[in-house]
């Protein structure tokens, strides 16, 4: 577990004009990427000024959430500003980043629009980060409701999966039909990038000691043991499953990794063998679905943050652990299955009625 990999430490006298700096530079990457789009030099101003403009406010926000009471006004700090990056953070960064350059490269290469894809993937990463983010808030309520503020502390983890898979679906399909572009073999070109980046993301929680697994055999060789300052030791210690003191958790799954294989898994069949054999647009997405689903029921039998919900709780004791009182990750897997079938079905017989008819 590495939950920070290292920190930033921003003097009083320059941190104000660090932050000013790297608004610019994000507006600049937006008036390069509006111009190539062929954006009128006018119009790549205006993003440009609303992008540092936007910028600069985050940043500044930021600073007030993170910074210590009496050092959070990036105009009159006191002493150095401390920048903790979060190994979680960093790793879902870098899984969004390299899901974006999949993304381009297939659709460069299939042919579609890649300066629409690029832009969609913008989009598909604010509804996927709210998605997740919403999915989780609404199965574990009742601790948010005690500290609101908590909500906003996504670089700790609380994120689930297909929150932002269905909240990044959604946004799909509606900026698709608003910009007529056929949803299947876009999707087909998109779908990959969601392993490699699911892959790398449950790096990101395997570092931040969150989606952690159940009790497993000490011996086990690739059995995970976490500190005291994650997630997975608090919880245990609340259930009672160590004393108060003790130097790790007791050994559990690394559910993480096991769901990160299996993503690498997939993104390396979907890649290499079926989206270079598919016969009708859809079927790398239904393959995707059908594998995801599986490898997501079998992964949630070995996890062990009950925080995550199940659907029964609510009948009570006898109901807790029982192997009918689906996750909700469980319970959503059953629908992504079916989809997938449905579309793989649906899809595929009408590729193949015209290939039948001369016949």
């Amino acid at each position: 577990m590495l939950p920070v990999l290292f920190s930033l430490t921003l003097q009083p006298s320059w941190a104000l004009w660090a932050l000013l700096g790297l608004a610019l530079v994000i507006g600049a990457w937006q008036w390069r990427g509006a111009r190539a789009a062929g954006d009128a030099p006018k119009i790549a101003l205006q993003t440009f000024a609303t992008w540092t403009a936007g910028s600069a406010f985050a940043l500044y926000l930021a600073v007030r959430l993170l910074g210590d009471p009496g050092n959070n006004d990036i105009f009159h700090l006191t002493r150095p500003f401390v920048v903790p990056l979060h190994t979680y953070g960093l790793l879902i960064a870098t899984a969004f980043l390299a899901a974006m350059w999949v993304t381009g490269r297939n659709a460069e290469r299939q042919g579609l629009d890649k300066d629409r894809v690029m832009d969609l993937d913008f989009w598909i990463l604010l509804a996927a980060m709210v998605g997740s983010r919403v999915l989780f808030i609404i199965v574990n309520w009742d601790d948010y409701a005690r500290d609101p503020w908590s909500v906003f502390a996504f670089w700790k983890g609380g994120l689930v999966f297909y929150g932002g898979f269905l909240g990044a679906v959604a946004v799909s399909v509606f900026y698709m039909r608003k910009h007529k572009m056929s949803f299947f073999p876009y999707a087909d070109a998109m779908i990959p990038a969601v392993s490699l980046g699911h892959a790398i993301g449950r790096m990101g929680c395997f570092a931040a000691g969150c989606c952690w697994g159940g009790a497993c055999d000490a011996n086990l060789a690739f059995a995970a043991r976490f500190p005291p300052e994650s997630l997975a030791y608090q919880s245990q210690l609340e259930h009672h499953l160590i004393n108060f003191g003790a130097l790790s958790t007791i050994p559990i799954h690394p559910t993480q990794i096991y769901e990160s294989l299996g993503e690498l898994c997939i993104f390396i069949a979907l890649t290499f063998f079926v989206a270079p054999r598919k016969r009708f647009n859809g079927q790398v997405l239904a393959f995707y679905l059908m594998a995801y689903a599986p490898l997501r029921s079998l992964v949630e039998h070995f996890r062990g943050d009950e925080e995550r919900g199940r659907l029964l709780n609510s009948l009570g004791a006898a109901a807790r652990g029982a192997w009918w009182n689906l996750s909700t990750s469980e319970a959503i897997s059953v629908g992504i299955f079916a989809a997938g079938l449905a579309i793989f079905v649906l899809l595929g017989r009408q590729k193949a009625a015209p290939d039948a008819a001369p016949a």
